[in-house]
């Protein structure tokens, strides 16, 4: 299974669409998980481009105003979707591949530490209330677990919202897999700042069904 994750920082023009669409393919990418398109409405001609041919199904969180927008795409003959779901900061479809339930939430993170918190509580919650099965959880979660994972940021406290993030991963019992490759998944433009903002959560059944190893960034 090759899972694509990536902050596009809008989705609208058409040569970044064509950029995404060809790694997509190039990859033989089985799903993908797109933050901040700042879409209010998605057509196919849009997700088409986007994943390289038509292909593809997909689900969509809207933007609010000029900011947000999340976009999951999939191989129609992935998977057998049975419904999708949505809050504040992510986007989910609960699905059925050979015969086992899975579920995959994209995560596009506010950066205020309540908003974000309160998309915590929510998904906790509905992991406990769903049906028994897989969960991936990936996306740009907007913060870190240690301060090995910043390097060139400001000297602000973040000791408290890196403890509530590992509570969250604690309380969700999800594996958060080390990176293959790159230690970093964001950095600014010359590069004297950089941070793992980004990341997949993975139930250990997820992990054990598909053998996963590491997250390559």
């Amino acid at each position: 299974m090759i899972i694509y994750s990536l902050n596009i920082r809008v989705g609208g023009k058409r040569v970044k669409r064509k950029r995404i669409g060809y790694n997509i393919q190039r990859g033989r990418v089985d799903l993908a998980f797109l933050q901040e398109t700042k879409l209010r409405d998605v057509q196919h001609q849009y997700v088409k481009e986007m994943w390289g041919d038509e292909w593809v199904e997909w689900s969509h969180l809207e933007a609010e105003g000029a900011s947000g927008g999340i976009l999951i795409m999939w191989r129609k003959d992935f998977f057998k979707l049975i419904y999708s779901f949505r809050g504040e900061g992510f986007l989910g479809v609960c699905v059925e591949k050979d015969n086992k339930r899975i579920y995959f939430v994209n995560i596009y993170a506010s950066c205020d530490h309540k908003v974000r918190m309160n998309s915590w509580r929510k998904i906790v919650d509905l992991k406990r209330r769903s049906i028994d099965g897989s969960w991936c959880i990936g996306g740009d979660f907007n913060i870190v677990t240690s301060s090995e994972e910043r390097v060139g940021i400001s000297k602000k406290n973040y000791k408290r919202e890196m403890a509530d993030f590992i509570d969250f991963i604690k309380e969700i019992k999800l594996v958060d897999p080390p990176t293959i490759g790159g230690k970093f998944t964001w950095s600014n433009r010359c590069g004297s700042a950089m941070s793992r903002l980004d990341r997949f959560l993975l139930s250990s059944s997820f992990i054990d069904d598909w053998k996963v190893e590491g997250q390559t960034l």
